[in-house]
């Protein structure tokens, strides 16, 4: 299996995963306008599905296999720098 992986233009960290490249007939019509109008990021080849992070590539294959489509939405990473300053104003408050 291949499949087509497709970010969202209108929210960010937002991507869908297709069973079959450019087959927009899959997904609910109330979820592509708020998705907006996909663009292609990549294709990936079923060994490769293993790779993405917060799912097992069985859990995709499944929901690819079931559904046709899985939208993913990519959760923020935390800012190190934040934290780091964050840390260094507490260790002033301490000293």
């Amino acid at each position: 299996m291949i499949c087509a992986v497709y970010r969202s233009r209108k929210r960010p960290n937002t991507y869908l995963f297709l069973a079959k490249k450019d087959d927009f007939s899959v997904i609910p019509d109330e979820l592509l306008k708020i998705f907006g109008k996909p663009e292609l990021t990549m294709v990936l080849p079923e060994d490769k599905l293993g790779k993405i992070a917060g799912v097992s590539k069985e859990k995709l294959l499944q929901e690819l296999t079931t559904n046709r489509y899985w939208l993913w939405i990519k959760q923020e990473e935390d800012n190190l720098l934040v934290q780091h300053l964050a840390s260094l104003s507490r260790e002033d408050v301490h000293e």
